[in-house]
């Protein structure tokens, strides 16, 4: 068969076996983590009755293929030793890649609620789609989604931590409240070294916030001044009025722009001689 024809027919929904090393990672995979016991006794059942179900992939160019669902089933063929793998190939974009990926890994009960979030997001980029779009999408609502994307709002180092530590969602989402991320990964640490409950972990939390001094009202004072950048545009003009008393031909031109103001400063760059 023609290497065109060959290509063409790969292209289509499909299954064939393919070289295993001519299939690459999928960029948007959530899953992170892979539990080594059962990807042995995958690769355990693949060695003694052959794998029941193919991958799933997409065709980048006639040579190479990017995986798409099945990378536990990749993983275990790898570890045996296997040449070839049987996959089922989708004539896809990377978009869509992208989207069932995240399907997949949602079908499977273990699949870290910090992947999760991050597939949501990565997904969302991808597909250039809404949160409402993606809950349609994936048979969840917008409200699940978008609680789980705030969990990305914790710290990276962490939400790093959090994936070890073996703590619950509602654990990591009172972490939610502390403003600072050494509080947050003090506070993880707690709760994960006393083995807390998560009513207990609010309470934690609640007690290192009620623990934060209040501001003075003086620092609520300065706060508010700085924020006020009429407080600026005044300095700039008595700065002007200072330049033109010393005799300098200084301007200021200051107008409002849509959200933001535009100042600019005309001077002579040599100073004038009087006539």
């Amino acid at each position: 068969m023609p290497h065109a024809d060959r290509y063409a027919l790969k292209s289509a929904q499909s299954v064939w076996s393919i070289p295993v090393q001519e299939v690459l990672p999928n960029p948007h995979q959530p899953r992170r983590s892979f539990d080594g016991q059962s990807l042995e006794a995958l690769a355990t059942s693949i060695r003694q009755v052959g794998l029941l179900q193919p991958i799933a992939v997409r065709a980048v160019d006639a040579a190479r293929y990017e995986l798409i669902a099945g990378e536990r089933r990749l993983r275990a063929c790898r570890q045996l030793g296997l040449t070839h793998i049987d996959a089922l190939v989708l004539s896809t974009t990377e978009a869509r890649s992208a989207l069932l990926a995240l399907v997949e890994n949602l079908q499977r009960e273990d699949l870290h609620y910090l992947e999760e979030a991050e597939g949501y997001a990565a997904t969302l980029e991808e597909c250039a789609m809404t949160q409402e779009a993606l809950a349609a999408k994936i048979g969840r609502s917008q409200s699940a989604i978008a609680n789980k994307l705030r969990l990305l709002k914790i710290d990276p180092s962490v939400r790093e931590a959090l994936r070890t530590s073996g703590l619950a969602e509602r654990h990591a989402r009172s972490l939610l409240r502390l403003p600072l991320s050494s509080m947050q990964m003090e506070a993880m640490r707690r709760m994960d070294e006393q083995k807390l409950t998560v009513k207990q972990s609010e309470a934690l939390v609640a007690s290192m916030l009620a623990a934060q001094p209040p501001p003075t009202q003086k620092t609520r004072r300065v706060i508010t001044i700085i924020r006020d950048h009429r407080l600026y545009i005044n300095a700039i003009r008595d700065i002007i009025r200072q330049m033109q008393a010393a005799g300098l031909n200084a301007e200021a031109e200051i107008q409002d722009r849509d959200g933001y103001v535009e100042i600019v400063v005309r001077m002579p760059t040599r100073p004038l001689h009087n006539r």
